[in-house]
């Protein structure tokens, strides 16, 4: 890092020159190890994610062209954010990297099952606005269809075609083997509850 970089991550600084210096060591031992290991950005986001997250708007500052680094800030906050089960980190992701499908999901998934378990049924159309987002950011995945089949029912329980449509696309889609069961289950149930429906309305 050259001296000019330095001034210019630290200018407008109020921190003690302590402070500044054992930032400085930090933000140097990152650059060194990615100069010399030059490892790939999963790795590097593994050596220390939160490290790495702390001091990434310096980073990024004395390196806005290093792709590597760039991957490696995001792939951190990601692991953090699993972690934490957080939406914070996800939207820094997105501070970086707009259009990143991973955050995207993510933060969707979790506002979506928020609005989901408020309880109140006008808290579900928000469910479904936010599930159906994630379902757009990666369209291979089969839970956000399966959070759209339980938003529909407890929006409306008269509602049998939205949620069973929506069921059916995630058993066609990639599933958790510990979710599968539970999506199958939800469709079985609302079969049935709909020829219950039926049967009593000949």
């Amino acid at each position: 890092m050259h001296h000019f970089e330095i001034t210019k991550i630290y200018s407008g600084s109020r921190a003690s020159p302590r402070k500044k210096m054992k930032k400085l060591t930090r933000i140097l031992f990152i650059i060194i190890l990615i100069k010399g290991c030059a490892p790939s950005p999963s790795t590097l986001a593994k050596v220390d994610p939160f490290l790495l997250v702390t001091n990434a708007d310096s980073l990024l500052m004395a390196r806005p062209d290093d792709s590597e680094l760039r991957a490696a800030i995001i792939t951190a906050h990601i692991n953090l954010a699993k972690t934490n089960n957080s939406v914070d980190h996800y939207k820094e992701v997105l501070k970086i990297e707009p259009r990143n499908a991973l955050a995207n999901y993510n933060i969707n998934m979790l506002e979506g099952r928020a609005h989901h378990m408020s309880g109140h049924k006008n808290g579900q159309w928000d469910a479904i606005q936010s599930f159906a987002k994630a379902a757009a950011a990666i369209d291979t995945i089969g839970e956000p269809h399966y959070w759209l089949g339980q938003a529909y029912e407890k929006k409306d329980e008269m509602d049998f075609e939205l949620p069973l449509e929506s069921y059916n696309k995630a058993l066609l889609m990639f599933l958790p083997d510990n979710l599968r069961p539970e999506v199958a289950a939800a469709r079985e149930a609302l079969i049935k509850r709909k020829k219950v429906y039926e049967d009593f309305w000949k």
